[in-house]
């Protein structure tokens, strides 16, 4: 294995729905966006025609890359530790078996402390008991590094997506110095992935076992169509206006949504403010503005120039389309800073 003489990089995110590939200047801030594609999900073809696309004339060998991956068997979950068992052994694999019903022997961990995002140290006495179980199966970090190899990406670095995504919208949070709880949603095909975000860090989190697939069925029986394979496609094509049925598309999702806010404000005092949804495809973005109406919040306002800027990454003329399915990616360009004046890591 060798890596390519020039020294272009890129930073890859690879979605549920969508796969994002940047070519980048550096992996290291200050960067230039050069170039930026998006292609579906698991489209091998498309992937490669876009990163030969974007690749300098004549390399060779492999490009270093940053690569974010959002299997749907991952998971991000808030928990409270016992400050008495924090240093035995086998404390943390039982938490993450009992509370989250997941095998720790089939799943690549880290734990991360829930306000600064840092790997958390169990040797620190006193230290933060609020703590962010992230990870997925390891079968999955093999299969995804060898996707990235068969492409001539080296990985730098692997992470979660969805981490990157609320790292980038907690520093923009700080960076915008708002005080809003900020409801974010990864509505995937199977579940979606719920977290209350604030400038702090993350405040709680939620998987709920209803995503875009529950919503086909509602499609079939409020349009009479003969089958469900039917709704699907007509449901994804972006071809019909199902703003007026959204209400009734998202129903177990909203009731699932409501119970969660009011426990978050019963318990803390503040109200949610607002919501994004960082990982919609571009036809399903009308999702948004619909389940922020029935849960009675508003829109998150994101304008990333100045904040990227202020991040020393500079997007090259003629990239549009700097919106919220794009906050993964930056988020995985990112240096987050841990100061109490700056951005906090997710």
């Amino acid at each position: 294995m060798f890596l390519s003489a020039k020294p272009k990089a890129f930073v890859i995110d690879r979605g549920e729905q969508t796969t994002l590939v940047a070519r980048v200047s550096s992996l290291q801030t200050p960067l230039v966006v050069e170039d930026l594609r998006e292609v579906p999900a698991g489209d091998d073809a498309a992937l490669a025609q876009a990163l030969a696309e974007l690749r300098p004339k004549k390399s060779s060998g492999y490009a270093q890359a940053c690569c974010g991956v959002s299997p749907s068997t991952r998971f991000v979950r808030r928990a409270t530790l016992d400050p008495k068992r924090v240093k035995e052994a086998d404390y943390f694999p039982e938490l993450v078996s009992t509370q989250f019903r997941i095998d720790p022997e089939q799943h690549a961990i880290s734990v991360l402390n829930a306000f600064d995002g840092l790997d958390y140290d169990t040797s620190k006495p006193g230290g933060n008991k609020e703590v962010v179980f992230c990870g997925l199966p390891t079968a999955e970090v093999g299969r995804s590094q060898q996707e990235f190899l068969r492409h001539m990406l080296f990985p730098a670095r692997l992470e979660l997506s969805s981490l990157a995504a609320l790292g980038a919208i907690i520093d923009y949070l700080k960076f915008t110095e708002s005080n809003k709880p900020t409801l974010v949603l990864e509505i995937g095909a199977e579940q979606t992935l719920s977290y209350i975000v604030s400038a702090r860090g993350i405040e709680a989190t939620r998987p709920i076992a209803v995503g875009v697939d529950a919503m086909v069925p509602v499609v079939q029986k409020e349009l009479g169509l003969k089958d469900e394979e039917s709704a699907r496609k007509l449901f994804l094509s972006n071809t019909f206006d199902f703003t007026g049925m959204g209400a009734s598309l998202c129903k177990r999702l909203l009731k699932e949504l409501q119970s969660s806010m009011g426990f978050y404000e019963v318990q803390t005092g503040q109200s949610i403010a607002q919501l994004i949804c960082p990982v919609l495809t571009s036809k399903l973005t009308w999702l948004e503005p619909v389940v922020a109406a029935q849960v009675g919040v508003s829109l998150f306002s994101l304008e990333l120039k100045p904040w990227l800027a202020a991040r020393q990454i500079t997007v090259a003329d003629g990239i549009g389309g700097l919106d919220a399915r794009k906050l993964a990616l930056f988020g995985l360009m990112t240096q987050f800073k841990t100061s109490a004046s700056d951005a906090v890591v997710a």
